[in-house]
């Protein structure tokens, strides 16, 4: 018969057995006895939540201190030690560094010290952190210590870039016994260590203003007296309008730069309003006031605007000024005046009537233009530029003058449009002119009026001013903009300058003969020019120079590139017939070009043939030389060719050298 102690035994052995029964089924594992394996390496410390479940987060340094934040309608908010808006975008970070802390190496807890892994403060180091997170019931999601940064770092193969590493140790009793060195996330690219060691009450929201960019509807701005008022018609609308102080349009990067600004405008240090003095000031005397309406759901403006105040600085050259918003009415923001490095500042933002203003002569959509008239003063008739179609059905733009049509220079087009819708004013000459003449607009020099779709016009106005300075006005408005020289001289009101780029017509089927000769003439017993035949369909040249056949010595892969160059050759820009430059070295022309073409009558027969001549010259005989003037016989203006254009028109077709059989 067992003895009494023998069944005591068993009796224990049975209750520990059923006891760790009972740990293995409510905990999938003995850990809570003797301690859970520590992970292994590649593997997150945390991988059994999504960061949308984190609802309350709580942080704890090693002082003691402890703030805590929870997750409202999407936003973080402070609940300890300061009821307040908390700093989104960190607290996001935050949550994503806790779920993606992956594992590059483990220790055990006794083989390193608390003061070496970070985790107890010392003259270097001021300790760990306590970061735990739950979710929405109070269920535990992490819970850990992060010490202090390592001086490991993983690579990042692929990117070539060096990834941080961190001492943590979970504060689960089964996982207390093993510390990691674990890798940030490398979509963080704050250190998170340092972010914190800023201190738990800079992950309040530091920014005055919180609001949706994209929702925005008006803009009021108040400073010195002035109000400017800047709105949109809807949420949909990209286009901003000025009506206050006086209708403009706006500048699109200038408004896009006060909005995110403003988004980003951060305070340097947050006080309670009953711990500060703001210095008495009579109503309206603040320094800058900005309010902010939004559009709601439905897409009509809410009631309620966002309003920052700005006090003047105290004293006069302080770097800081104080700040109140509506929506924080407890708080007082001390924000950056002057610039300072990785801050934004007031006097960065975009806040003047002049930097917010549209500064180009129109808003001009290109796409929405069908024609326009421009009329220079002295010359008999406007040009009409309309887009009409070529030959093949491609979209161009045509010239009208005199009832002739014909392709409009596209380079002066592109000039043109240039100048009216891209090139910004250099400064506004008045928003109330009531005497146009004294700018020289009444009458103008120049007049462009732009026919849009749905019959809308465009009417613009340019002189040159009793100052000798250029000015624009739009036809209806009594704003006068004063214009770089540049852009009055884009405005092409001469015939000539609407002439087609293209030098000539040139047939490579009805080319009979080509002459090209380099001068001057040194050799009077012979014909040094290169006389060439052409046989289109038989694709057969024939070449003679001083008398004698040279055709075994064209090259005749250059004598095609030759050919292709002219149909195609266009010159850079045509200059009127009293260019005293042009004629000058064109009375010592250095190439000319000769071609005669067969011309044919409508049943296919030859009536005749029809001969083109110009002449080439550079503006001077240096090597540095960068202009070619030219001019068609027979032609009254000249024209300017490229420097690549002259050197492939003068470069030799024989190869005296290697004669081809």
């Amino acid at each position: 018969m067992p003895s009494k102690k023998f069944t005591l035994t068993l009796v224990i052995l049975a209750s520990l057995t059923g006891g760790l029964a009972c740990v293995q089924l409510l905990n999938q594992n003995l850990g809570a006895l003797f301690g859970a394996p520590p992970r292994n390496a590649g593997e997150m410390v945390y991988d059994g939540f999504a960061v949308d479940e984190v609802h309350r987060v709580t942080i704890e340094n090693n002082t003691g201190e402890q703030a805590v934040f929870i997750k409202r309608q999407g936003i973080w908010r402070m609940v300890s030690p300061t009821p307040d808006r908390a700093d989104y975008a960190n607290l996001q970070r935050l949550v994503h560094f806790s779920r993606h802390l992956r594992i590059e190496d483990v220790m055990m807890r006794k083989e390193t010290t608390l003061s070496e892994a970070g985790m107890r403060a010392t003259d270097t180091y001021s300790g760990r952190y306590r970061i735990t997170l739950l979710d929405q019931s109070g269920k535990s999601l992490a819970d850990y210590r992060l010490g202090r940064r390592t001086a490991w770092h993983r690579v990042n193969e692929g990117k070539g870039t060096l990834i941080e590493t961190f001492f943590v140790r979970p504060a689960e009793r089964p996982r207390k016994d093993h510390i990691y060195i674990c890798s940030a996330p490398e979509e963080i690219r704050a250190n998170m260590r340092q972010l914190l060691d800023r201190g738990l009450d800079r992950l309040r929201d530091y920014r005055p203003l919180l609001f949706d960019r994209q929702g925005l509807a008006d803009i009021t701005i108040r400073s010195k007296g002035r109000e400017v008022f800047l709105t949109r018609a809807s949420m949909d609308s990209p286009n901003w309008q000025m009506t206050k102080p006086l209708t403009s349009r706006t500048k699109p990067d200038r408004i896009n730069g006060l909005i995110v600004g403003l988004a980003q405008l951060e305070a340097i240090r947050v006080h309670q309003l009953r711990s500060i003095t703001i210095p008495p000031r009579p109503p309206g005397g603040f320094l800058l006031e900005v309010e902010l309406l939004h559009f709601g759901t439905d897409g009509k403006r809410l009631p309620s605007p966002s309003i920052l105040t700005i006090e003047h600085p105290s004293p006069a050259n302080a770097d800081t000024v104080l700040a109140t918003t509506n929506s924080r009415p407890d708080l007082v923001f001390e924000i950056p005046l002057k610039v300072a490095p990785g801050r934004m500042s007031l006097n960065q933002l975009p806040l003047e009537v002049d930097q917010l203003r549209g500064r180009t002569l129109t808003n001009l959509n290109i796409g929405s233009l069908r024609g326009m008239t421009i009329q220079e003063s002295g010359e008999q008739d406007p040009i009409q530029i309309f887009l009409g179609r070529e030959r093949g059905g491609k979209p161009r733009w045509m010239i009208n003058l005199r009832d002739r049509i014909g392709p409009a220079n596209e380079s002066t087009m592109a000039r043109l449009l240039q100048a009216v819708s891209r090139s910004e004013v250099t400064g506004f000459a008045s928003d109330a002119a009531s005497n146009l003449a004294r700018y020289g607009l009444s009458p103008p020099t120049k007049r462009i009026i732009m026919d849009l779709e749905n019959e809308e016009l465009i009417d613009l106005r340019f002189g040159r001013g009793i100052d000798g300075r250029f000015y624009a006005t739009r036809q209806g408005t009594s704003t006068v903009a004063e214009i770089d020289p540049s852009v009055f001289a884009a405005i092409a009101g001469k015939d000539y300058q609407w002439r087609d780029a293209l030098l000539m017509p040139f047939s490579a089927v009805d080319l009979s003969i080509m002459k090209l000769e380099n001068l001057p003439i040194r050799v009077p017993s012979a014909d040094p020019a290169l006389t060439l035949k052409y046989n289109f369909l038989a694709e057969d040249w024939d070449a003679r120079q001083f008398g004698e056949n040279v055709t075994p010595y064209l090259d005749k892969r250059r004598a095609d590139e030759f050919i292709r160059l002219m149909e195609s050759l266009q010159v850079e820009r045509w200059l009127p017939g009293e260019n005293a430059a042009a004629a000058r070295s064109l009375q010592k022309p250095t190439f000319r070009f000769t071609a005669i073409f067969r011309e044919m009558d409508d049943t296919g027969e030859l009536k005749g043939f029809r001969e083109t001549t110009f002449d080439l010259a550079p503006a001077s005989r240096s090597r540095l030389n960068r202009i070619f003037y030219g001019k068609l016989r027979g032609d009254p203006h000249f024209f300017i060719i490229s420097p690549e254009s002259y050197r492939r028109l003068t470069s030799p077709l024989l190869d005296q050298e290697n004669p081809s059989r």
